[in-house]
C-alpha cells in the first residue's frame, strides 16, 4: 500500500508535477486547494502534509497552527512552501516541522518528504 501525502496548493499545474513524481516514489498524493483540510484528513490516513504557504483565499501559516493546535492531527508532520524569503521565520513560527523553498528541484521535494514521512496513526 503507498503511502499517503497530502499537498494543499492552488496552483493544479504545480499539483500534477508534484503528485507524478512522488508516485514514483511509492507516495499516494492527496491534493487540496486548502480549504478542505479537515475533510481529507477524515477520509485518509495523511503521513504527511504538504502546505503552500501563499494561498490565493489565505496563508498556509494560519492552517499549520491550526493543525499543530488540535490534538487529532498535532503529530502529523507539515512542510511549508513557499519562495517567501523568510519562509524558514515562519515555519519556526507557525509549528511546521520544515518548509521548502520555491523554486525547488523535485528532489528537494522528495528529499523532505522521506525524512519527515511518518505512518498515520489510528484514531
Amino acid at each position: 500500500m503507498k503511502k499517503k501525502i497530502l499537498y494543499a496548493e492552488d496552483d493544479g499545474d504545480m499539483q500534477e508535477v508534484v503528485a507524478e513524481f512522488m508516485q514514483f516514489e511509492d507516495y499516494e498524493v492527496i491534493t487540496d486547494n486548502g480549504k478542505t483540510i479537515g475533510k481529507k484528513l477524515e477520509q485518509h490516513a495523511i503521513g504527511l502534509i504538504l502546505l503552500d504557504e501563499n494561498l490565493t483565499w489565505g496563508w498556509g501559516s494560519d492552517i499549520c497552527v491550526l493543525l499543530k493546535s488540535d490534538e487529532k492531527t498535532a503529530d502529523i508532520p507539515v512542510i511549508l512552501i513557499s519562495a517567501l524569503p523568510t519562509i524558514d521565520e515562519i515555519a519556526e513560527r507557525c509549528g511546521a516541522d520544515g518548509y521548502i523553498r520555491k523554486p525547488f528541484d523535485i528532489y528537494d521535494v522528495i528529499d523532505v518528504v522521506n525524512e519527515y514521512y511518518r505512518e498515520p496513526r489510528e484514531f
